[in-house]
């Protein structure tokens, strides 16, 4: 959990930050109490020496009124090394201290882990040779060294435990917005797609989030109306031509008819079947984008040819002309600018009177497929309508058609990068423009 292990980081470096605060300042006490005690020595070895004087060319110590606290530990020696005073208790330091008094000038010495002695030799004309050796107990030091480090463990593990308290609360108060809009995207996108966090440009992380999760709403939303769309599509597209089917069979069976008779019948199912495979083809490769309108070449006559063949070998009972400007080549696969072609002439055809007429020509860095008819044309009003999908012109009789083709092209010129556009004019007349390769 995301909240666990930020709380746990963050600790985790509290605590690093704490360790070494804590032996920093326990290497600072203990040179401290080390100074201390070294300045303490120092100190009684020189209070002792301040009483060491001469009389009638011997060593001899001045009483003062503090001589139990420096005979405590304190020893001077003559230059030979003979004691002159010593602690009035003989004990172990006393071989210590007579081996300190050979030294020529100020030492120190530790005696074990809780003893320090220091020797200063006494030399000058207003001072008598002498050896002064002074000897510390260590262990109140070692025991306030102790007790401050136990003091400041306690310490870091209280400020650590308060820390970790107040970093796991802000850590929740922190993410508990998180969790709530990630609650409320996982429900709009069961529900609602439409929904939005709508908190503007991104400005820190949550506002970040925020936009993110409303892009990925945006994708999803457009990704299903995308797939309804498809699915509409190819619905509609294959329902009428499967009715016709269905009828021109059922029609054929109804009585005995010649080989002829079948056989035109035979070609008129096998023509709508090719058209459905078509556009059933090219309605599931645009869901899958595995076609790329824009992928490859194809000359303009070419295509202007082949679209005006097909025409013809469906037996259209109208003129069909074409012309075109030579050295053409459009920006598209050539298979793809025929699906687009198709549904355009086939209109042209149906609803034309006598004759239509296929111009190709270009414009600035388009080619301009042209569709000529004289049949009724388009309306004013259904410019846009007419190119959507399930749309009809008003010349269409009911049952004609599914109202798919021109929704069908337009997408593909669109994919293309191209634009179709029904125009009004005194007989039918649309444009297809595609880039120029």
């Amino acid at each position: 959990m995301i909240r666990r292990r930020l709380v746990a980081a963050a600790t985790a470096t509290l605590a690093v930050a704490l360790v070494a605060l804590t032996m920093g300042f326990y290497t600072a006490l203990s040179w401290r109490l080390e100074s201390d005690a070294d300045g303490v020595l120092r100190a009684r070895a020189e209070a002792a020496a301040a009483t060491v004087t001469t009389f009638q060319g011997r060593l001899r110590v001045n009483e003062t009124p503090f001589d139990e606290v420096l005979d405590s530990g304190v020893w001077v020696f003559d230059a030979t090394g003979v004691p002159v005073s010593a602690p009035p208790v003989p004990g172990p330091l006393d071989p210590l201290a007579r081996r300190l008094s050979a030294v020529s000038r100020s030492t120190f010495r530790n005696v074990g882990d809780d003893l320090r002695m220091l020797a200063i030799p006494l030399h000058g004309p207003a001072t008598p040779d002498a050896i002064v050796v002074a000897a510390l107990s260590l262990i109140p030091y070692e025991h306030a060294e102790r007790t401050a480090l136990i003091g400041a463990l306690v310490l870091d593990v209280l400020v650590l435990g308060l820390s970790a308290l107040f970093v796991r609360r802000a850590v929740t108060q922190a993410l508990r917005p998180v969790a709530q809009m990630t609650a409320q995207a996982a429900r709009w996108s069961e529900r609602d797609l439409d929904r939005r966090f709508g908190l503007g440009s991104p400005r820190d992380e949550l506002t970040g989030l925020a936009s993110t999760l409303d892009s990925l709403l945006g994708r999803l939303s457009a990704a299903l109306r995308h797939e309804q769309r498809v699915t509409a599509e190819i619905a509609h597209e294959l329902r009428t031509p499967l009715a016709q089917l269905r009828l021109e069979t059922e029609v054929a069976l109804r009585r005995d008819r010649s080989a002829a008779e079948f056989q035109a019948v035979l070609r008129q199912v096998l023509d709508g079947t090719d058209r459905m495979a078509a556009v059933l083809d090219t309605l599931i490769g645009l869901a899958q984008r595995s076609i790329d309108p824009s992928a490859g070449t194809a000359a303009a006559v070419d295509v202007a040819a082949d679209v005006r063949r097909a025409c013809r070998e469906r037996g259209r009972e109208i003129q069909l002309d074409l012309e075109c400007a030579a050295g053409l080549v459009v920006g598209c696969d050539h298979e793809v600018v025929l699906r687009m072609l198709q549904p355009l002439l086939d209109n042209a055809l149906r609803y034309g009177r006598s004759a239509a007429l296929l111009r190709v020509s270009r414009s600035e860095n388009d080619v301009v497929f042209a569709i000529v008819d004289d049949g009724p044309g388009f309306g004013a009003g259904e410019l846009e309508t007419v190119l959507g999908p399930g749309a009809q012109g008003h010349a269409a009789t009911p049952g004609e058609g599914a109202g798919l083709g021109l929704a069908l092209a337009r997408r593909l010129a669109e994919a293309a990068g191209g634009v179709l556009t029904p125009k009004v004019s005194q007989g039918g007349l649309i444009e297809l423009r595609l880039p120029v390769a």
